[in-house]
Order: C-alpha cells, then structure tokens, then sequence
C-alpha cells in the first residue's frame, strides 16, 4: 500500500499528475466563486484526464482491437514467399548501435527476425518511413537492411529495402509489385497487434495473399495482468487511447478513399 501511494505522489510532480491536480484545485476555486460554467468546463476536462490517464479504460478499448491476434502459434504459421516488416518498429539514430533505435514497436522486427529464424520464408522484407540530419536523409528500411547484414541469419535468406514509405498504403502496393512480378502467392506480415486488422484490409485490397504474424501487444491480453485501480492519471492511458483513435480513424480514412475495399 505504501508503495502505490508513493507512485500516485511520484505521478502528481510529472505533466499529466500535475495538470491534473491544477485542474482540480482551479474546478473548485470557479465553484465557489459562482463561476459555474468555466468550473463544469474544468471538471469536465479532469473527468476526461481521469478516464484516459487514471483507469483501465484506455486499455479495454485497445484490447478490442489486439484480442483477434491472441494465441497466434508462430511455430505453426505456413511457409511464405516472403516476410514482410511494416516500418515504425525503428528510426534512424545518430548514436545507437548501427545507427538504428528500436521504437516501442520495435517487436516487429524480433518477429520479423524469428520468422526468418524458423524458415518460413526465403526474403525479408522491410517496410518503413525516413528521417532527415544534417548529413542527409536516412531511410528506415535501409538502416535496418544495414544492421542486419551484420547478423547471423540463414544463409539462403535474402534481405531487401522496399525503401522510403510514407505509410501502409505505399508498403502494400511495393509488395503487390513485388508478387506480381516474382509469382508469389503469399506472404508474412509482422505488425502491431492493434494495427493489423488495417494491415490485412489494405494488403489485401492491393492483391497480396496475407498471414498475420501479429506482435508487439501492449495491454494485458499479451502482458501480465494489473490490479484494478483509480489513481492519478499517467501519460501510459493517452498512448493506448491515441493508438485505438489512430486505428479506427485510419480504418474509415483507408475505407474512405478506396484503399480497403467493401466487405473487409
């Protein structure tokens, strides 16, 4: 018990805590000067800080879109014409090892890698956006190509860049180029749980045949249970709130411009 109420203390000094309680001590302050609709505005604006930030609500709605891919057997996933890695599981980095940061998505590429590692495909495919320095511009694809060429993977594996893509759309349609001019039938995708749903739609809307190797889960259908609990709201809520917002209004934007078709 003392050690909660030593993180909801911790939590209080950090933005979200802080901003919070402000809003709480200002929601009173305009209450009892009379001034009640800036007073309801602010409590509204703590309710929402509360949902988001001090509950598990951020995570039930994530966990609807991540519970599909629950108990996927990778060892039993069929063989492949290729691996597909969806780009955002790294960056280009001035400083890290090889010149490549592992995001919180980076668990795309550990599936990508022991997809390789069991076989099931001869080429690994590496899908991802670009960042500018001061040197010049670094493709994501290219930096892990890179990295990689270092590692130990199976001898017959071929690595390729499918070079800078500015989102899922641009990766699918290199791909169905790709089947189209080498015969392949299938492929492998490895992406986030929460984003593969989209994944299939527009893969398959492009003309590629798909199996979801899905990763990278962040709420507890994958991670160990939490206790339920209110307390002082943490960034951790607003970045599985901003992923299932992400997901569902790129589904209706994907739908909307043809790049899923009917019926997926």
């Amino acid at each position: 018990m003392l050690d909660f109420l030593l993180r909801q203390a911790l939590r209080l000094i950090q933005p979200v805590g802080f901003t919070w309680l402000v809003l709480i001590v200002l929601s009173v302050v305009l209450w009892r000067r009379r001034i009640r609709r800036p007073a309801c505005v602010s409590g509204a604006l703590v309710l929402l800080i509360t949902l988001c930030g001090g509950t598990d609500l951020p995570g039930f709605l994530l966990r609807g879109l991540e519970r599909p891919w629950a108990g996927v057997k990778i060892a039993e996933l069929p063989a492949c014409d290729a691996v597909i890695v969806l780009g955002g599981g790294t960056e280009p980095s001035r400083y890290e090892v090889g010149g490549m940061h592992l995001t919180k998505a980076g668990d795309r590429l550990i599936m990508g890698l022991e997809l390789m590692r069991l076989g099931k495909a001869p080429v690994l495919l590496l899908g991802g956006g670009a960042a500018t320095f001061e040197d010049g511009e670094r493709i994501e694809a290219d930096v892990v190509k890179t990295m990689l060429a270092s590692w130990k993977l199976p001898a017959t594996a071929q690595v390729e860049s499918l070079g800078r893509s500015a989102n899922t759309r641009e990766e699918a349609e290199k791909v169905a180029a790709l089947a189209k001019a080498r015969g392949w039938n299938r492929v492998l995708i490895a992406t986030s749980a929460c984003h593969m749903r989209r994944t299939l739609g527009v893969f398959r809307t492009a003309g590629v045949g798909v199996v979801a190797a899905p990763c990278n889960f962040l709420t507890t259908v994958s991670t160990a249970p939490v206790p339920f609990r209110i307390g002082v709201p943490g960034w951790e809520g607003f970045e599985k709130i901003s992923l299932w917002v992400h997901e569902k209004i790129g589904w209706a934007v994907y739908r909307r411009r043809g790049w899923i078709a009917d019926g997926m």
